[in-house]
């Protein structure tokens, strides 16, 4: 009987573990994504597309308007914004949502409704910051992705979190006066200002590298006319112009897992497009060709560092880094 008991304690221990590793290696694309939404079927939905822009297609489906998608750090969620419970109420009227990569098991983060937006995840993928309130009177809160807690840290919007979980970068400023970006310090909830060579009339689009030593983003230096993609130090320093101010509207960097290109949004006949360039000076690369486009997230399964253990992927991983 002893024997017995011992057998059906090990084969429900096998089970658990299928249970707790296993959905999220099937639930997690098993090659690099892009994640994004899009106008083109007259409103806005998520898309997925391949690197090169191939196969893209509609994962939403939904009469209401669905933006902002950023992956979980596993790729198993992806987290978004949409109005669909509060459409009657007016346009702008935000809140998260959680779905699976196919499109499936769309549910609310939070159960009391709230204007929020902008989100981002936490490296260990137990927490997420994000926008509360309207654009001039932005509050910036961290919350539990079971949607049990939520906490406000500061006065800002779009926060993107750092790699190592440390700091929070997110855009500062009232609507009448310039834009800038500041860092919260996650554990002490202090903020300072980002230190840039030279004061910014507007800014956008902060976008941490995978090794958290540079940030991307989109800034306005001496006019309001155009905008242009820039990489800079950690500590403000060396910046470096990646893609021209020749263009019109080049906006909201995405980096590649593996730190070598850039995505980004530029406006092409009045169309708004996502674009790829390569950072060691290579021709950009536009990858949508329909309606209005919007950046959300680049997610790589052999770049990524469970939050759950999985040998095969942290294998991988930390090969190359030691290369």
């Amino acid at each position: 009987m002893r024997e017995k008991c011992l057998l059906v304690f090990w084969a429900l221990s096998i089970v658990m573990s299928c249970v707790s590793v296993c959905p999220v290696l099937a639930k997690a694309p098993n090659t690099a994504k892009i994640v994004f939404a899009s106008s083109r079927d007259g409103n806005r939905e998520i898309y997925l597309m391949n690197p090169d822009g191939s196969e893209q297609v509609n994962i939403t489906n939904h009469r209401a308007n669905d933006i902002y998608a950023v992956w979980s750090p596993t790729g198993e969620h992806i987290l978004f914004v949409s109005d669909r419970e509060q459409k009657e109420k007016g346009w702008g009227n935000w809140d998260l949502y959680l779905m699976e990569p196919d499109g499936s098991n769309v549910r609310k983060v939070f159960d009391k409704w709230k204007i929020r937006d902008t989100p981002t995840w936490s490296p260990d993928g137990k927490h997420i910051a994000y926008s509360y309130g309207k654009i001039g009177n932005n509050l910036l809160y961290i919350g539990t992705i079971d949607g049990k807690d939520e906490e406000r840290v500061a006065i800002g919007y779009s926060p993107v979190w750092s790699p190592d979980g440390t700091e929070i970068i997110f855009r500062s400023g009232a609507l009448n006066k310039p834009r800038r970006f500041s860092l919260l310090n996650v554990k002490t909830k202090r903020v300072k200002f980002f230190p840039f060579p030279k004061e910014p009339m507007w800014v956008r689009g902060p976008a941490w590298s995978p090794s958290g030593d540079k940030l991307a983003f989109s800034w306005h230096i001496d006019g309001f006319r155009e905008e242009a993609i820039y990489i800079v130090n950690r500590d403000g320093t060396d910046p470096q112009e990646i893609v021209g101010t020749l263009t019109t509207r080049a906006t909201n960097p995405i980096w590649s897992p593996d730190g070598t290109e850039l995505l980004y949004t530029q406006l092409i006949n009045r169309n708004l497009h996502i674009f790829k360039v390569a950072l060691d000076g290579g021709k950009p690369v536009q990858l949508t060709h329909e309606g209005w486009n919007y950046m959300g997230g680049w997610f790589d399964p052999e770049f990524a560092l469970p939050v759950s253990p999985q040998p095969q992927l942290l294998t991988t991983t930390w090969g190359k880094l030691k290369q």
